[in-house]
């Protein structure tokens, strides 16, 4: 068949592959390659076909003018584009002084830690009765690096319709183990399981108390076995109820079991919410003595779940249900929302799924309009948080979704983002069972206790943040290539935030989410998106650390490295440094500093006046 023939076929398959309005802009464009593209046989895949434009276009870049949004028009599937590894530089322009729009100072506790509450026995404590010391190391890699104290969440959904009982001996049951789901409507604790918390001294607990029980006097035993278990001192909130939006007249538990009306919480609106609000914080107050005066409650705790085939839950308003009085007596100490992106699925799911910043950046948005702007606008200092936070839902696991450096890239991106818009903290979630967590503190279940990939986006956030307590976050603007016309847009799928310090630029962090994947027998060469980066007068040297694997998007935590450096079981969670040496030390030119990031990678920058023995 002639090369245009078999175009002609092409050209109108299946309304150009679903993207006929594209389709019609870009093939004039098409039509000028035709001659050069080697196209496959007429039973050939569509992917082929790509893959043929693909490398035409890359042939043809150096004589032709045509940008590169031209290119990731036809290749690009959804936001999680693939870039070509040959492009003009793009442009970072940093504002000397704190960038407009900056973000409050951010607290150094800023990486916080939730835990189901059955599966925090097996985090705090080894099989053998010990602390468990490879928890206590790989929480203080992180929160070391800023100084801040680690701020533990204990609930979910299980305490919240599970009983105190005095009389038991076990800390906690059923025992959490890899493979069972929490058992929502049979879970117990007993008095020793408050003495798990002393395994990490330096802690500061949120403390969920039972809200869906009708029952107020479990609500108040749990809450003074919590107060005299911990000691107030150790106490940084007392949190009534879980995900109270998704309360229901219908709702069952593990095993069919009723949990909802007359003993349980049915479903609640703006107005009975806040009602029981204050029941429950009332009682609690009146039975408590030891609780301090003032703001010392978390509110809302509701449930926000996005992405595809997840639709959001029903939100308890914050503006209403402040409206409605529910901080009439002030003890609101901070605002809190759950965070889940969508639902976990393959390996082949990640690049338009956990992978597609501009979906993140879009939810996240939301929150931030709907919730964070009225209460930094009506109250101000009452920070709003996400206390319970993962990448994503599975009853089981899925960890070729859940935790890959794909999905550590974007729980970086994701904090990054945040940050800049205005959440005061995040806690990121784990379960024995959960595919997305941070690490396995004990072997269970044929799985050896180990560190995840997930893992790697902490000490890279932390690392951001610093330790001067003064931190405040923008994003950074990321212009076209192709000289200085302003219209031509910065690369998909890629975002630059800046950390100034007293108003100085430090640290900036790039995320280069664009899908790479090695694992993938097709996975081609590594691209990669190259920045000139306008640094501020006087800086001299660039030290620029990667969070990285060989393999891209589809690497274990086995293959990543942060800095260099790994955290294993092996180690004990102790950071082991030199396992790859790819930190580089660049020389800034006329204020500008040339980085390479790769498709699937973050680079972290520290911005140093001194001069050090630096490639250009």
């Amino acid at each position: 068949m002639a090369p245009q023939l078999e175009y002609g076929a092409w050209r109108s398959w299946g309304s150009w592959g679903g993207y006929k309005s594209l389709g019609d802009v870009l093939l004039p464009e098409l039509d000028s390659l035709v001659s050069q593209v080697p196209f496959p046989p007429p039973k050939a895949r569509p992917s082929e076909f790509i893959s043929a434009l693909r490398l035409s276009w890359m042939k043809m870049w150096s004589q032709t003018s045509k940008p590169v949004s031209l290119f990731l028009a036809i290749t690009g599937i959804g936001s999680a584009a693939v870039l070509p590894d040959k492009t003009p530089p793009f442009s970072v322009k940093v504002p000397e002084n704190t960038a407009q729009g900056a973000s409050a100072n951010i607290d150094t506790s800023f990486c916080g830690f939730a835990f189901e509450q059955s599966s925090f026995t097996r985090y705090a404590q080894t099989d053998d009765g010990k602390p468990n010391v490879f928890s206590q190391n790989l929480i203080q890699a992180i929160t070391s690096r800023t100084g801040g104290h680690p701020i533990i969440r204990l609930g979910g959904t299980s305490p919240d319709y599970g009983k105190y009982l005095p009389g038991q001996k076990a800390p906690a049951l059923p025992v959490a183990e890899q493979d069972n789901y929490q058992d929502v409507g049979h879970t117990t604790i007993g008095p020793s399981y408050w003495g798990f918390t002393r395994h990490f001294p330096t802690a500061k607990y949120m403390v969920q108390v039972p809200m869906a029980t009708k029952n107020l006097s479990e609500t108040i035993a749990w809450t003074q076995a919590a107060v005299h278990g911990i000691g107030i001192e150790n106490i940084h909130s007392i949190q009534p109820g879980n995900e109270p939006n998704l309360y229901s007249d219908t709702y069952r538990g593990e095993g069919g079991i009723e949990l909802h009306p007359p003993e349980y919480q049915g479903t609640l609106t703006n107005q009975t919410y806040v009602a029981e609000y204050q029941k429950y914080t009332a009682a609690i107050l009146e039975a408590v003595k030891e609780l301090p005066k003032g703001r010392f409650f978390t509110a809302f705790d509701v449930a926000t779940h996005y992405g595809r085939n997840v639709p959001p839950g029903p939100l308890l308003d914050v503006e209403r249900c402040f409206a409605l009085g529910i901080d009439s007596s002030r003890i609101i100490k901070e605002v809190s929302h759950h965070y889940y992106q969508g639902s976990a699925g393959g390996a082949s799911d990640l690049a338009r799924g956990l992978m597609d910043m501009a979906a993140t950046h879009r939810y996240v948005d939301d929150l931030a309009a709907r919730s964070i702007a009225w209460l930094s606008r009506s109250r101000p200092g009452l920070p709003f948080v996400l206390n319970e936070v993962g990448n994503s839902l599975q009853p089981r696991n899925s960890y070729a979704y859940q935790n890959r450096l794909g999905s550590a890239l974007w729980q970086a991106d994701f904090y990054l983002h945040c940050m800049a818009r205005g959440v005061a903290r995040v806690n990121y979630q784990q379960i024995m069972h959960a595919g997305y967590n941070l690490w396995l503190p004990v072997a269970s279940a044929g799985h050896a206790a180990q560190v995840f990939a997930n893992f790697y986006s902490q000490p890279f956030v932390a690392d951001f943040i610093g330790g001067s307590g003064k931190t405040r976050v923008a994003r950074l603007d990321i212009g076209g290539s192709g000289g200085d016309d302003e219209n031509v847009k910065g690369p998909a799928n890629v975002a630059a935030y800046a950390a100034y310090d007293d108003d100085v630029v430090r640290r900036i962090a790039v995320a280069n989410l664009n899908y790479w994947n090695k694992t993938n027998a097709d996975a081609g060469d590594r691209p990669s998106v190259v920045l000139d980066i306008n640094v501020p007068a006087g800086v001299k040297t660039v030290e620029v650390a990667h969070l990285n694997s060989p393999l891209g998007a589809g690497g274990g935590a086995d293959t990543i490295t942060y800095g260099g450096s790994q955290w294993t079981f092996e180690s004990l969670g102790k950071e082991v440094k030199g396992v790859r040496k790819d930190t580089e030390n660049l020389v800034v030119k006329d204020g500008v500093v040339r980085v390479t990031v790769k498709s699937s990678e973050a680079v972290l920058l520290r911005l140093s006046t001194d001069k050090v023995k630096c490639k250009p």
